[in-house]
């Protein structure tokens, strides 16, 4: 009989410590690292020959939205088919639980305005045998999971559970009655093994009529109040979205007084070139403040339509525009009064989505525009003597707002200084969400080739501790992100010089609830990934296991 359930042998073992990276073996036994060696002589039920591979803890994304897609989709692709092993959901304040049955429609158009992700897939692929966030939880324990998830609780849903969907969006002050009871929630939460709670401030982020979220209007002292109850159990984060808002110093010096009041590290994302935020990260780190910026370690370009997208509602006159049916989308965009509110927020909010000589037209819908296809809108609005938005909207309006676009994100500085920063951590994918848009899932997979293989921006060793073993330490994943004895199997064995994408681009599938469709890319040189002991991947074939656990953060407190 088999000693081990699994063996990997001869690969080169990078335990996410930070040590030496070294040549050996790795035992695993019950789901945890038991023992590694040199040589491990005894067998494995199941043995891998790692040769010519490195042997790494799986990676730890905490910044996702699959908090629908976990319904239907166990392994939280993209994230589970690049290497991710442990994740957290429940960021940025979204998410389903708690919501009463009534206010459910209202939540998934939320979310699909919000954060993309498609209405119908939603509506069919939902299982809502929950309304409180102990009993979501319960759900997802009982359902499978191919990866391991923690959840936060996120802040909107909550308000509006408290005070009705849509009176929380308006409402600034609650009673104390009202506050009372979040507390309550937050208190049942915890109990029940939430990682924390998340907020969010993004003024990009707006509902389904274009209002405001419950977290934009909520006062400083029900923010405070809720941190107070997480700090009272020693364990999980604080999140914290500031996006592209307006009074970021009254925000940092409340995240400043959220971690003092709680004693619980906070991460928060702070552009690279926000001088202000960046100075205000260097001093909470000198007061020895726990805090971590969510650095993104991929360029990021946007495809979309204007039927669908939202992620220029943080300008005030785009907002309305682009809400609603197509008929009314289309009568507002054609009023001249509505574009020249537009073409001056362009002005007062610049930003890299809004960069016109970047912005090109990737597909046309009718081919008597064929001949847009591939140039900026620049370009276009050169060759017709027209302001840019002009160009852009009549051309999307010609053809019902079915021409896809695309667009830069983001980027990093050539040198990679944020990523390289021991005080970010780059686990921050945004998983399940934009999944017409985007596919940044796959960053755990471009960091370690472009970053690490191609740009030698730190040593592998560095790496995985980044992606690894400093996720799981914020997140309170306890035995997670490291090869230690005793440790929970959460691996992934790679072939770094084959490490990259199958696909030229990301590419559409219908594989979403109701066939929806979504961009979709899959990795190359990614041999194994491995969740507590078992193999859920053996390159890109899935095993169908599902031994990722719903992780809860009592189980964490020692």
């Amino acid at each position: 009989m088999a000693e081990y359930d699994l063996v990997i042998r001869g690969g080169t073992i990078v335990d996410g410590t930070g040590v030496p990276k070294y040549r050996g073996d790795l035992g695993v036994k019950n789901g945890r690292v038991a023992k590694i060696s040199g040589k491990i002589s005894a067998g494995g039920a199941k043995e891998i020959d790692a040769s010519g591979c490195v042997v790494a803890p799986g990676a730890i994304d905490l910044h996702t939205h699959y908090d629908a897609q976990l319904n239907w989709d166990p392994y939280a692709s993209l994230s589970g088919w690049f290497g991710v092993t442990s994740l957290t959901i429940g960021q940025c304040g979204f998410g389903f639980a708690p919501t009463k049955p009534e206010d459910r429609e209202l939540n998934m158009r939320m979310m699909n305005r919000i954060e993309a992700i498609p209405l119908e897939s939603m509506r069919l692929g939902m299982r809502w045998d929950w309304e409180t966030f102990p009993q979501f939880l319960d759900s997802l324990d009982r359902q499978g999971l191919g990866v391991n998830v923690g959840a936060l609780l996120p802040y909107s849903p909550m308000r509006g559970y408290v005070l009705g969907m849509l009176p929380a969006r308006e409402r600034t002050s609650v009673t104390e009655a009202e506050l009372n009871k979040m507390k309550q929630i937050t208190h049942e939460a915890m109990q029940a093994g939430a990682f924390g709670i998340s907020w969010d401030k993004n003024m990009e982020d707006r509902p389904e009529d274009g209002s405001f979220l419950p977290s934009h209007v909520a006062s400083p002292e029900e923010v405070l109040a809720l941190a107070e109850v997480v700090g009272q159990y020693g364990v999980g984060h604080l999140g914290w979205t500031i996006g592209v808002s307006e009074h970021h110093e009254e925000q940092h010096e409340l995240m400043t007084q959220m971690m003092r009041i709680s004693g619980r590290p906070l991460h928060v994302g702070v552009g690279e070139h926000d001088e202000v935020g960046i100075a205000w990260l260097n001093k909470s780190r000198e007061e020895g403040l726990p805090v971590l910026n969510q650095q993104n370690c991929m360029e990021i370009v946007g495809e979309f339509k204007l039927t669908e997208y939202n992620l220029f509602d943080y300008m005030p006159s785009w907002v309305q525009p682009l809400v609603g049916d197509l008929e009314n989308r289309i009568v507002q965009l054609r009023d001249p009064d509505v574009r020249a509110a537009m073409k001056q927020d362009v002005e007062d909010w610049p930003h890299p989505r809004t960069d016109w000589k970047r912005m090109t037209v990737l597909q046309v819908a009718n081919d008597r525009n064929y001949k847009y296809e591939g140039m900026s809108i620049q370009e276009i609005a050169e060759s017709e003597g027209k302001h840019p938005l002009d160009s852009f909207l009549d051309l999307a309006l010609d053809e019902d707002l079915e021409t896809e676009f695309s667009h830069f994100e983001a980027g990093n500085p050539a040198d990679g200084v944020m990523i390289k920063d021991p005080y970010s951590h780059i686990s921050v994918s945004d998983g399940g969400a934009h999944t017409r848009f985007l596919t940044i899932s796959t960053w755990p997979v471009h960091f370690l080739s472009h970053w690490i293989r191609d740009r030698e921006l730190m040593t592998v060793e560095q790496a995985h501790y980044k992606i690894s073993a400093l996720p799981a330490w914020f997140a309170d994943f306890k035995d997670r992100g490291t090869l230690r004895v005793g440790n929970w199997a959460d691996i992934i064995v790679y072939n770094v010089e084959e490490l990259g994408f199958l696909h030229k681009k990301p590419i559409f599938a219908t594989d979403f609830p109701g066939g929806e469709r979504r961009l979709v890319q899959k990795p190359t040189g990614l041999r194994y990934t491995i969740v507590n002991g078992n193999v859920t991947f053996e390159g890109n074939d899935c095993t169908g296991a599902l031994p990722g656990k719903l992780l809860r953060s009592y189980d964490m407190v020692s």
